[in-house]
């Protein structure tokens, strides 16, 4: 059995570094990890700029929280999200999403078309910047997925493989293929990516649950199974089997009123900006 354990006082966590300028320099480490507890939250759908807000403000407020924070979300509009490192102008190869809400990611990547699917983001206070302990998250929260989707009787398995070198990289994150992405009937299903920082790292994905129009060349676990697929059922069911991976109680708790004053900055400032959305 892989051991997932999160940093618990005793053993090296995951290795976080700043890809960016955007976040402070906090040199502060965590002091104090919970070794039980998990702060659990799930949001009703909300617009695509808050969404990134409150991924980014509960990665600033990881070390004052102290303990791992597991976020389950969904839009409120069809949104495309660009990798970080995407050009706007990339866009104009993606006729089908052209009319739909732009924001761009913290994280990498290719991008995502947000619309009929379940959104996760997981966040912990790291001690160690020099172990890559946060490169097994990818396995636990993909194989869990996998395990929940074989209760329901769908065969699915990571990727195992990367994807053949191209001259140009598809535009759609679902249409490239990294070792660890969850694939049903060959389409990728779950891809996620991180954000690392200092003193913590945010990883966050999506499992696209149906086709969309504004990406019709995606299939989702609906078309591929024929099976109904609830968003509620799915999420309550992955968290039941994170909990018992992470061996940690959930602690349902909302954003603290600090996390909610960061992300309304960081909203207006970074996501909803125009020169962040156009910096490439």
């Amino acid at each position: 059995m892989r051991d997932f354990s999160l940093w618990n006082g005793k053993t090296s966590p995951s290795l976080v570094t700043s890809t960016e300028s955007s976040l402070p320099r906090v040199k502060r480490r965590p002091e104090r990890v919970s070794m039980n507890e998990m702060r659990l939250i799930v949001d009703p759908p909300a617009r695509g700029t808050w969404n990134m807000a409150v991924d980014e403000a509960i990665l600033r407020g990881a070390v004052d929280l102290g303990m791992p924070t597991l976020r389950f979300y969904s839009w409120s509009e069809p949104t495309l999200s660009l990798g970080y490192f995407q050009k706007v102008g990339d866009r104009q190869r993606h006729k089908a999403s052209l009319d739909c809400v732009c924001v761009r990611r913290a994280s990498g990547g290719g991008a995502i078309m947000h619309d009929r699917e379940l959104t996760y983001s997981f966040v912990a206070p790291v001690r160690d910047s020099r172990s890559e302990e946060t490169t097994r998250w990818f396995d636990l929260f993909h194989e869990t997925l996998i395990d929940v989707l074989a209760k329901w009787g769908i065969n699915a398995h990571l990727s195992g493989k990367p994807q053949a070198k191209t001259t140009v990289e598809p535009f759609l994150c679902f249409q490239r293929r990294h070792e660890v992405d969850v694939i049903v009937d060959d389409n990728k299903i779950c891809g996620s990516a991180q954000r690392r920082h200092q003193v913590a790292v945010l990883q966050h994905g999506s499992v696209i649950v149906q086709q969309s129009p504004c990406a019709p060349e995606l299939l989702g676990l609906e078309e591929i199974t024929g099976q109904k697929i609830s968003v509620e059922m799915l999420s309550d069911q992955w968290q039941a089997c994170l909990k018992s991976t992470f061996q940690r109680s959930y602690t349902q708790l909302p954003l603290t009123d600090k996390e909610i004053e960061s992300a309304q900055l960081i909203e207006s400032a970074k996501f909803a900006h125009p020169d962040w959305t156009h910096k490439r």
